[in-house]
């Protein structure tokens, strides 16, 4: 893989790169993350605050993933044929608010389990999609997909300070409200992305399936996505019950809110110097430094007490979550064209989702059992993508690029 270069086989671009690209772009990664830095942490406190129990909570945490692996995907290789991926985006953001609304009045299981797949239908391509548009702008206008993305990760802290602040003064009802206004704060800022359209080149209409099959028949594409898939899903018991793990052991909201967010600042400080880096490492040895980081995190994580030993230990999210993200994306941005780039996105959505599925939805019945050492498996999910990387001939760009254009 080695260093990021452009693929000589498309065709140059030549296009103009529009208007405050990386800051159009950058805004809808604030947006998002305002939702998902507020939805991650404390989420499952207002599930808990419900009388639902942990099989309940992990059943309805799991369901978004259940609708990532059933219908992300076609909507994803949907949006490669759309005319701009961005108009979609906006569709579906606004889906999203409106069936979120649905929460307030529900008050039990089923009823909050509808809503959970209803918005999930709309809001779990949001993130591809705009993922997509970004390395659509890599490619173009040699944008920096690092320092785009870093804007997410840094309303991501504030948004875990701001929800351990709510909690504090107000009870888990706030979280809620919080959570509907700014889920239709990105649907207005969805309207603000850039419309770079599709790329101007030809493309007959038989290329795009051909290139579905390639994707889904290169072992090592394949291999190097799930491997990436397994480490994410590492985190799957961190998002369930991380912070009902640490509330049980008596750390204050304000405290659980800065233990998300030191987690998310060194993810931070790795997508500043991330391109500097993939001159120097692979995007698979990014993933696998990532694994590392992971099997290290959650093996010890059971074994801290101290709120200064927690804090410490969470700077390895940079490794854990950053470093196995930006691997993955750049991977896949160099092995596969431009106008495949939502396929491969949802190719790669679709393995991790049947394993953080999984994962979010044993963790219930796990942490039910042994509360805190079921980071012990979590450790295990990262040791086995390890393994699967250390045994996987490095791939090469143009290997899949020559099976695609086939």
């Amino acid at each position: 893989m080695g260093n990021q270069t452009s693929d000589k086989s498309e065709p140059a671009s030549f296009e103009q790169m529009p208007h405050l690209f990386g800051a159009r772009m950058s805004l809808g990664y604030a947006v998002q993350f305002l939702y998902v830095g507020l939805y991650l942490p404390y989420f499952p406190l207002w599930l808990e605050a419900r009388d639902l129990t942990p099989l309940e909570i992990s059943t309805i945490l799991s369901m978004s993933l259940v609708i990532r692996v059933l219908a992300s995907s076609q909507v994803m290789a949907y949006a490669d044929k759309h005319r701009d991926r961005a108009n979609l985006l906006t569709l579906l953001y606004f889906g999203s608010a409106f069936a979120i609304l649905l929460y307030i009045p529900s008050v039990s299981f089923w009823p909050i389990l509808a809503v959970t797949l209803l918005y999930n239908l709309f809001f779990n391509p949001v993130l591809p999609l705009l993922d997509a548009i970004t390395l659509s702008g890599v490619r173009r206008f040699d944008a920096d997909y690092g320092k785009i993305r870093i804007w997410g990760s840094l309303v991501f802290i504030l948004a875990n300070l701001g929800g351990g602040a709510l909690l504090v003064g107000f009870d888990a009802n706030a979280i809620l409200l919080a959570l509907v206004a700014s889920m239709f704060l990105g649907a207005l800022a969805s309207l603000v992305l850039p419309r770079i359209g599709r790329k101007k080149i030809a493309i007959t209409s038989k290329d795009d399936p051909v290139s579905r099959r390639a994707l889904l028949a290169n072992p090592v594409f394949l291999i190097v996505l799930t491997a990436s898939g397994l480490a994410q899903a590492s985190h799957a018991f961190l998002y369930g019950f991380g912070s009902i793990y640490w509330q049980s052991i008596g750390i204050t909201g304000t405290m659980i809110g800065l233990l998300w967010a030191i987690g998310v600042i060194a993810e931070v400080v790795l997508f500043q110097f991330s391109k500097g880096l993939l001159k120097r490492f692979s995007p698979v040895h990014m993933i696998a430094l990532g694994c590392l980081g992971g099997v290290i995190r959650w093996l010890v994580f059971p074994f801290i007490e101290g709120e200064a030993a927690f804090l410490f230990l969470q700077v390895l999210h940079g490794l854990s979550f950053g470093a196995v993200h930006i691997g993955t994306m750049h991977y896949i941005m160099e092995a596969v064209p431009e106008e495949n780039i939502g396929a491969a996105q949802g190719v790669g959505y679709v393995l991790g989702g049947v394993v953080m599925g999984l994962a979010v939805f044993l963790s219930g019945p796990i942490y039910d059992a042994v509360a805190g050492y079921g980071f012990w498996v979590m450790s295990a999910l990262c040791f086995i993508a390890l393994i699967m990387l250390y045994f996987t001939p490095t791939p090469s760009s143009p290997t899949i690029q020559a099976r695609v254009e086939k």
